[in-house]
């Protein structure tokens, strides 16, 4: 056979690409080589760091080696989605990302300077809802009264949220738009001094976290009137969804999930996704997740896990946008 430069080229070109299969097919078969760091964007014990523990305690054992979480609980998850960006690509160094870190930092907080496609998405892992709840000295024992008890205030009506820029502070802010009425938001710093606050009447009325309320729920401390989730939620299941008391809008989850830097090899992905995908069917850890009031999401990587933090970007880009909201970190 004689070879034509054009032919020569495109047998090295072969070549190489065959030689860039092997290489990237080797890696992934020798990952991993060390014990892999796992960043948690909460505190030790928040609901973020539940997750990781459970999924490092199960990935440890799919692979062989240890997985070590480190909590980087700062700026909404900015600094621990910067610091996958900045990791080196080769499976050692994972991240759990949120809904908030993924779709609301990045509108939120010009020093983001990231968005969803700049990371391999592997999977969501796991989501739950939030309930509107409030104190019963308002009065309301149904999301109909409630309207009627906002709307009649003098002075507009405050909610408070678990944190200033999460979708708590933002549904509070679609429900105001959606009954036409202004309502003034009320921040704090975690979801339990949230809840002290509520049953304390200091500020009674909130979008609130549902494994956190739904003990006071169940007590009768606090009435609780719409969840946000697609289908009502497993501890209140006499709650209604906000789709079902007519405010579709509003559904919305707060989610955990796994990624890695965006040049992670691809074989590295196919592998990480099975595993998750493996340990998410796992009972002990589903068991853990619904503990700590989430629900297992399954099937949702990839393209499917991208597209969803895309859809909700946008989302919750106009409702930043029309807040007015700048993140302070």
């Amino acid at each position: 056979m004689t070879f034509t430069p054009t032919t020569r080229h495109a047998a090295i070109l072969c070549g190489l690409l065959a030689l860039a299969s092997v290489g990237a097919n080797a890696q992934a078969q020798a990952w991993p080589q060390k014990a892999v760091k796992l960043l948690a964007p909460s505190t030790p014990g928040g609901p973020p760091d539940v997750y990781a523990r459970a999924l490092a305690d199960h990935l440890s054992k799919a692979i062989g080696q240890p997985v070590i979480v480190e909590n980087v609980p700062a700026a909404g998850g900015m600094i621990a989605a910067q610091q996958i960006l900045r990791a080196a690509p080769d499976g050692h160094t994972l991240l759990v990302n949120t809904a908030g870190m993924m779709t609301i930092t990045p509108n939120a907080n010009a020093r983001a300077q990231y968005k969803g496609g700049d990371f391999a998405q592997i999977c969501q892992g796991v989501e739950a809802g939030l309930v509107l709840a409030a104190h019963p000295k308002v009065g309301a024992r149904n999301f109909a009264e409630l309207q009627q008890w906002i709307k009649g205030q003098k002075q507009p009506a405050t909610y408070s949220s678990y944190s200033a820029g999460s979708p708590a502070h933002f549904l509070g802010y679609q429900l105001s738009e959606a009954l036409k009425t202004e309502m003034t938001h009320v921040p704090y710093k975690s979801s339990p001094q949230q809840v002290t606050d509520m049953l304390g009447g200091v500020t009674p009325l909130g979008f609130v976290q549902i494994a956190t309320s739904a003990p006071h729920i169940q007590a009768g401390k606090l009435v609780a009137y719409a969840t946000t989730g697609d289908k009502r939620a497993p501890q209140l299941p006499d709650v209604p969804t906000v789709a079902e008391v007519g405010l579709p809008q509003l559904a919305s989850t707060v989610w955990f999930g796994l990624s890695g830097p965006k040049a992670l090899p691809p074989a590295i992905v196919q592998r990480l996704t099975a595993a998750h995908e493996e340990i998410t069917a796992n009972a002990d850890f589903q068991a853990r997740m619904r503990t700590g009031g989430m629900t297992v999401a399954q099937g949702v990587c990839g393209d499917a896990f991208l597209k969803k933090i895309n859809v909700e970007t946008e989302r919750w880009g106009r409702v930043v946008k029309a807040t007015g909201f700048v993140a302070a970190d």
